[in-house]
């Protein structure tokens, strides 16, 4: 079910998040789901990559609360 995009140069973690999720706070997702082909430094991704936008988020996010809840 997860989609997958080739990067441009005006992408960016929150953009794509935006774009895909209509929620900027959930650039994590995406970040997460390419933690190997993405610097953990930045909201900036390079252009011409191949990233994973995962689309099951209501899981995930049920999933993050459930981890965060013993916190």
């Amino acid at each position: 079910d997860d989609l997958y995009v080739i990067t441009t140069s005006s992408d960016r973690l929150d953009s794509l998040a935006y774009q895909f999720y209509r929620d900027v706070r959930l650039w994590w997702i995406i970040s997460i789901a390419n933690r190997d082909i993405i610097s953990k430094d930045s909201f900036g991704v390079k252009s011409g990559i191949e990233i994973r936008i995962p689309q099951n988020i209501e899981e995930i996010l049920i999933d993050f609360e459930e981890i965060n809840k013993s916190y």
